[in-house]
């Protein structure tokens, strides 16, 4: 048992190059379990078990009684090598964001396969019990699949050299294997579409019948600006159409106070609100994640929650959007690729409203239709809190233009069509709304563009119960409906003619 236990220690050492932390747990058992992803297999000690069915082979997760560990298979291409993706992929671990510090990095080659080793923690979350804050993370390359494969793992600083020893067996039993032909997917056709959406409030319903849409908008300063407010309904005038579903931006938590006023304007001109919650200061320093499981934002979470419950109707909350892009200091990118810390993040807030009684505050989860950093780890689907924390799937896609080199022209199909398809296999008991999107006009007929996207939205895109317009210029890219006359002319046709719910909101006397 010595000599064993020698053996692993000094392999495990060559590894990571590490002195273990103090440890008191007994020996890991020796027993272990084959699995296998997407043209590779490996194995981990019997004390692990699978979280769920590989997703699609490039992604699997297990959890043993002291750690987890999640398994990634990156695809390679000419823009992202290798080191790309491992040096990219850290570069905010590398600068300490949230926290966090690395440890210990190493290269190094097992079975002819080239091995970048890292080992990181962060600050314990004193709120959590068992608080898995050591992580390790390996990354195999050099093999004839022209990919990466990471082994990400987790644990409390005691396990530390026991999840050292797990990793290390699976390093040394990864091998190559032929990949199995992919299976078949659900037609997203096929799936169940929601049926009717129905909310009441003390004054205002909401009521959005099977196969309706309700459009929505995005204007700046809209509600808090009264003259905002006024140009939005002159140029509904002008369009023949009131925006009964409205969205805006709140920096949160704030030092200002709940805005009672403004949002209780809005049920009484007869629409309904969303509230996007972002914690963000104007940079990307602030990393609140953690700072919300650890509860330091209870107060002001409760005070939105309260201001809302007292409110009474029913109103959107999306928190936390557009989570895989890196644009966002709640994308996992800044806190050690951890999306677990998204997870419990977004759930406190929800059991914060619930613990409150604002029982009309409907949540709307949301990642950006393409990934930023575009990694398996950062798969939008890596962050979602599960079913009982969310009411509603926001889908978020834009039409760029060609306003940067970077930028593509995208038709409406291209973008929302593998989205939906997506997103209905992985959350077909949800509705779903488009919660902001918009059309540039460099690169392309944006009037057509809004003509095509119309029909097809109408036609295609039954789950779809809202659509929210980006009303706004975002540096170059010019989003807004009155861009240019012809764009205009095309949206106020298209309401016209389109097959649209003109009234979803009702008012009480």
């Amino acid at each position: 048992m010595f000599y064993s236990v020698y053996r692993v220690w000094l392999l495990t050492a060559a590894l990571f190059f590490l002195p273990a932390p103090p440890c008191s747990e007994a020996a890991a058992s020796t027993a272990a379990e084959k699995y296998t992803g997407k043209g590779f297999s490996f194995s981990l000690p019997a004390s692990y078990i699978p979280d769920g069915p590989p997703d699609g082979g490039t992604f699997l997760s297990f959890s043993s009684p002291y750690s987890n560990v999640k398994v990634f298979a990156q695809e390679l291409s000419k823009r992202v090598r290798a080191e790309t993706y491992i040096e990219y992929g850290n570069r905010q671990l590398y600068l300490g964001k949230a926290g966090f510090s690395l440890r210990q990095k190493r290269n190094t080659t097992v079975n002819g396969y080239r091995i970048t080793a890292l080992a990181y923690s962060r600050p314990p979350i004193v709120s959590l019990d068992n608080d898995r804050n050591y992580y390790r993370e390996v990354h195999i390359a050099g093999n004839r699949h022209n990919r990466v494969v990471t082994f990400w793992a987790k644990a409390a600083q005691e396990h530390c050299f026991s999840l050292e020893k797990d990793l290390d067996l699976a390093v040394r039993s990864f091998r190559e294997i032929p990949e199995e032909p992919p299976a078949g997917q659900t037609p997203a056709q096929t799936l169940v579409i929601s049926p009717q959406v129905r909310y009441t409030g003390k004054k205002v319903t909401l009521e959005i019948p099977p196969g309706e849409i309700v459009w929505g908008r995005f204007c700046p300063g809209v509600p808090f600006d009264a003259g905002s407010y006024d140009r939005m309904q002159d140029s509904e005038v002008r369009l023949g159409h009131k925006f009964e579903f409205l969205m805006t931006y709140c920096r949160f938590p704030d030092n200002k106070p709940f805005p009672a006023e403004a949002v209780q304007n809005v049920y009484r001109d007869g629409r309904v609100l969303m509230l996007t919650l972002q914690p963000f200061d104007g940079r990307t320093d602030w990393v609140a994640v953690p700072e919300i499981i650890a509860g330091k934002h209870d107060a002001a979470i409760k005070e939105w929650a309260e201001g809302l419950k007292k409110i009474g109707e029913p109103v959107f909350v999306r928190p936390l959007n557009e989570m895989n892009g890196d644009w966002d200091p709640w994308c996992a990118w800044y806190y050690g690729k951890d999306t677990d810390l998204y997870i419990l993040a977004w759930r406190h807030i929800v059991d914060l409203f619930r613990e409150t009684g604002t029982t009309n505050a409907l949540f709307v989860w949301n990642p950006h239709d393409r990934s930023y950093p575009d990694f398996e780890w950062n798969n939008p689907h890596r962050y979602y809190p599960g079913d009982a924390y969310v009411d509603w799937i926001g889908l978020t896609g834009y039409n760029n233009g060609t306003s940067h080199p970077a930028d593509t022209w995208r038709e409406f199909d291209d973008i929302y069509r593998p989205l939906y398809d997506d997103y209905l296999r992985h959350y077909p008991n949800k509705p779903f709304m488009i919660t902001e999107f918009s059309c540039n006009e460099a690169g392309g007929d944006k009037a057509r563009w809004i003509e095509r996207c119309m029909v097809s939205l109408a036609r295609n895109y039954p789950n779809i119960k809202i659509a929210t317009w980006f009303d706004s210029r975002d540096n170059a890219w010019l989003y807004q409906l009155d861009s240019s006359p012809e764009a205009f002319a095309a949206f106020q046709q298209g309401l016209r003619d389109g097959n649209w719910l003109k009234r979803a909101v009702f008012s009480a006397p």
